[in-house]
């Protein structure tokens, strides 16, 4: 199939075709982030997500009262990360309460104060992850500024956050897990309106900078390998952290040029098969309602993110 929207040198037109010829949720972000397709067409094509494919299949496990069974990977906190995603539309009517579900039995509305917060020492990835889909799904809802707060008042003294702190107050190295988790949070705040562009860009900065001093997988002291988990092309990845997962996120980011980051660069592009794809690999244990695709096989998801990636890289 000829690209209809032009050449793009950073990658093959069979590449091309083989994500579109994919999930709704992989079309309209190959026709966003890699094709250059019109704003009207990829949403066009996004909207799809909610009545075909994954998103579709997804929802029909939601339970009559808007939830999904508890189970690593398959509770609700986890399925509505990933429908979001996917791309489903935030108007989807089933995920119109998705915020309060998660929220109301330990924020009550009307009862939230950043005191009562910091007290409770509530999970730093969970804050990040109601913040992301409050700010999607309920943006309007009060509590969301409490969130930010929080987390803005918890940033670590080198840039960055470590949930760890719940239970080991005095924890002082950031985890790039919870890093992670906490900035695509505030990052739906900020695309929302509840965060100003200062305050936004000046915490995101200050994590780059943590993320970068570790070429985002290694330690700052010695440069060894910190885990070999994190160089895993990994989809989905819940709350763990993956090198893939953070380049996907800096490539949205002035940082995506720093030199810091020719080193996972280049791992990046060596885990590239002949083919021009990307496999899924290492899959985090736990329970799915179905694969979106197989393990150890070339990857819609990976291959997505990863050449996403390398063209933000080069642009």
């Amino acid at each position: 199939m000829q690209n209809e929207y032009g050449h793009n040198p950073c990658m093959s037109e069979d590449a091309l075709d083989w994500l579109m010829e994919g999930d709704p949720a992989i079309r309209w972000q190959t026709m966003r982030d890699l094709l250059d397709a019109p704003e009207s067409e990829y949403q066009a094509e996004r909207a799809k997500t909610a009545t075909e494919g994954w998103g579709s299949k997804i929802l029909d496990y939601q339970d009559p009262n808007g939830r999904w069974r508890k189970g690593r990977w398959t509770d609700s906190p986890w399925i509505v990360l990933q429908l979001m995603d996917i791309g489903i539309p935030a108007e989807t009517a089933s995920l119109k309460n998705a915020f309060a579900f998660h929220a109301d039995r330990l924020m009550p509305p009307g009862e939230v104060t950043l005191d009562k917060i910091l007290k409770s020492r509530m999970d730093l990835c969970h804050l990040g992850f109601w913040l992301r889909i409050g700010a999607y799904f309920s943006p309007e809802d009060e509590r969301l500024q409490q969130i930010i707060e929080v987390i803005l008042e918890l940033t670590m003294p080198d840039g960055a956050w470590n949930c760890q702190i719940r239970n080991k107050p005095h924890t002082h190295h950031s985890s790039f897990h919870t890093t992670f988790n906490v900035l695509e949070g505030l990052k739906q705040a900020h695309i929302a309106g509840l965060i100003n562009n200062e305050k936004f860009f000046e915490a995101e900065a200050r994590a780059m900078e943590f993320m970068l001093d570790h070429q985002m997988y290694r330690s700052d002291k010695t440069g060894e390998v910190i885990a070999e988990r994190f160089t895993h092309l990994t989809y989905p990845s819940a709350w763990h952290y993956r090198v893939i997962r953070g380049l996907d996120y800096i490539r949205s980011t002035p940082f995506i040029t720093d030199s810091r980051l020719d080193d996972p660069i280049r791992m990046l592009e060596s885990q590239r098969g002949k083919d021009g794809k990307w496999i899924t690999e290492k899959r985090i244990p736990g329970d799915q309602y179905f694969n979106m695709e197989a393990w150890g096989k070339p990857s819609r998801w990976v291959t997505l993110k990863a050449l996403r990636i390398l063209r933000a890289r080069t642009q």
